[in-house]
């Protein structure tokens, strides 16, 4: 193989991140033994046959592009959306859902055994089949829009393309969010596109800094119905009262929110955020269910810029595990004495959840902002066991450790996992239990590793699809310190 060079391929699996996997055998010469190389290519389907263009070639695996798919796989179907393959929104419209979910299951638990160390018998006892959505299909509760002008001058608004940091899919359709979000944003591309024909520089250059928007956001309550609209300009001059015009049509917009971005070269950026109409939020519920089928429902204020799971009615999943594996793991009588930390808390969403069985919880985060939000969520939902720390989750826990002994550690980190420090602190404070969540398979096997090699039993692991139709997968696990 070499750079440049167009070879055939068959797909034999999915890697992590959706990427077809194939291999091409070498035979051997000069003393080196023969070797299966792998190859990753994007946009294609297990069991596809192509033709590939080797684009990077390294010692132990290469990368390819399709050129032309000459045997289409069995396990295809029609995409529903007439943008995929060309929208960046989507890659795996071309699977039947429960074969996204059958991979998903699969990769969560080869990565636990290439990375984690974890053995079949193991998984055997511990892994459970994958939690799907009950629709596939328009669960996003927010999406993020953006502009572009393509090479013949016309305006184009919505995903970015496959592949592209600037171009954009002029959306006529997509069926990742409600159909309500979507004419919101219809009606707000073509309020644009009139300013756009009157003469104003619409389109944000990120090099020059110059023309107004950066993008258009619509978040929605799933359980709620109500809407909000967030507009982030530059500095230039904005018509506020037409931008609230264009939205009049729709009652269930209950907050319409204006965030000015500050940025020049050399300086700091900053945002100023500015409500245009309603309140600085639109209202979510969480509906759980615990492991007596019990239902608690939750009540949350969502700010513009504060982090709530994209997929409301996978997050009420989500959760609802995350609590049935505290019930579980310990008896009525020991939970009304357990004091549980919510690391990388942010809203407070998770720790809430769990207030309802246990003690007391400390949540800590970085982001000052989430953190008010989630002092401001424990009061609507009338928590009183639960208290918030804004700080790095490492040098929060050195504070804590003398004070508060957790009993329970439950984590939901960003992709790159938990840091080193923090693993270190988990290990030394030896809770009974730790509850992992996490959005990165890698990066969790890894984690899961050392705790295993420090006296932490995995004892519960299942994927959780929060992106259908994407290759995302999310995953729930409980490990439990060994006596």
């Amino acid at each position: 193989m070499k750079k440049g060079e167009i070879i055939p391929v068959k797909i034999e699996k999915f890697a992590l991140g959706g990427q077809g996997l194939a291999f091409v055998e070498t035979a051997a010469h000069d003393g080196v033994a023969a070797r299966r190389i792998p190859v990753f290519v994007d946009d294609i389907c297990v069991d596809d046959e192509a033709d590939v263009r080797i684009i990077t070639k390294k010692n132990s695996f290469a990368e390819g592009r399709v050129q032309k798919i000459t045997q289409g796989s069995g396990e295809r179907i029609a995409s529903r959306c007439v943008h995929f393959g060309v929208c960046g929104g989507c890659t795996w419209q071309f699977l039947p859902y429960e074969k996204q979910l059958k991979w998903k299951e699969q990769l969560v638990r080869e990565t636990l055994q290439h990375v984690g160390g974890m053995s079949d018998e193991v998984l055997r006892e511990v892994f459970q089949p994958a939690c799907g959505c009950d629709d596939p299909w328009f669960y996003r509760n927010k999406m993020e829009w953006s502009f572009s002008v393509d090479r013949d001058g016309a305006f184009s608004g919505g995903f970015h393309m496959r592949h592209m940091h600037y171009d954009t899919v002029n959306v006529q359709e997509c069926f990742l969010q409600s159909e309500p979000s979507v004419a919101v944003f219809k009606k707000v591309r073509e309020y644009f596109e009139e300013l756009r024909r009157a003469g104003v520089d619409v389109i944000y250059n990120s090099k020059t800094h110059r023309g107004l928007v950066h993008s258009v956001y619509v978040r929605e309550g799933k359980r709620t119905g109500e809407m909000m609209v967030i507009v982030q300009t530059t500095p230039e001059k904005f018509d506020v009262e037409g931008f609230l015009k264009v939205l009049s049509d729709f009652p269930q917009i209950v907050s319409v929110v204006h965030v000015t971005v500050f940025e020049q070269n050399g300086t700091p950026k900053r945002w100023e955020v500015n409500v245009l109409k309603g309140e600085e939020f639109y209202r979510e519920e969480l509906w759980i269910r615990d492991s007596g089928d019990r239902e608690i429902r939750l009540q949350f204020q969502v700010k513009p810029q504060a982090f709530f799971q994209p997929n409301t009615m996978m997050a009420e999943k989500i959760y609802g595990q995350a609590l049935q594996l505290l019930q579980g793991a310990f008896s009525a009588e020991e939970l009304r004495g357990v004091c549980a930390y919510d690391l990388y808390c942010g809203t407070g969403t998770i720790g809430i959840v769990l207030s309802h069985a246990v003690a007391s919880v400390v949540g800590v985060e970085l982001n000052a902002s989430a953190i008010e939000s989630a002092r401001e969520n424990a009061v609507l939902n009338d928590v009183k066991n639960i208290e918030f720390h804004v700080g790095d989750v490492k040098k929060v826990l050195d504070e804590l450790e003398s004070t508060h002994a957790a009993d329970v550690i439950v984590v939901d980190p960003p992709r790159n996992g938990l840091e080193e420090k923090v693993v270190e602190h988990i290990i030394r404070a030896a809770p009974r239990a730790i509850v992992y969540v996490s959005c990165n398979p890698a990066t969790f096997a890894r984690d899961v590793k050392i705790f295993a090699a420090n006296g932490f039993a995995l004892t519960f692991v299942r994927a959780y699809d929060q992106f259908p139709q994407t290759a995302h997968i999310e995953t729930v696990a409980l490990l439990k310190k060994v006596a």
